[in-house]
């Protein structure tokens, strides 16, 4: 399977983060080992350079993740509008999203209920009532 080059640099970001945290861990080991004591600023040195490592490479993993998320997004998408342009194209006249009815004919619906149609849809069945003594959990 052939990778692309957004996967290529988030290999190369975590190579870089472990090539640096195994030489920050080097370089704290070799100031302690110099040392007689235990040097308090070359440990706190090395465990913030271990944060800041830990931080750039998490978010430029993020950033990367969601460049490939995005491109393989915009990749199905354009899959998809590929597939419905195959389909036979009805183009009608030029038509708004919200088009208000005239208030004429708003007025005219108004006025003479009998005119407009009749609306008959399926109907819902009806309900059995419930036995003699059965009750709702709750009433109202």
């Amino acid at each position: 399977m052939r990778a692309d080059l957004m996967v290529w640099v988030q290999r190369l970001v975590g190579l870089v983060f472990a090539t640096g945290l195994v030489a920050l861990v080097a370089v704290v080991a070799l100031l302690v080992r110099q040392s007689e004591g235990v040097p308090p600023m070359p440990i706190f040195m090395g465990l913030l350079g271990t944060a800041a490592l830990i931080l750039l490479a998490g978010a430029c993993m993020g950033l990367i993740s969601l460049a490939i998320s995005a491109r393989r997004g915009v990749a199905a998408l354009t899959r998809l509008a590929a597939q419905g342009s195959a389909g036979p194209a009805v183009t009608t006249g030029a038509q708004r999203p919200f088009s208000a009815t005239p208030l004429q004919e708003v007025q005219t619906r108004i006025e003479d209920p009998e005119e407009q149609p009749d609306v008959t849809g399926p109907v819902a069945p009806q309900r059995p009532s419930r036995p003699v003594g059965r009750r709702l959990v709750a009433e109202r």
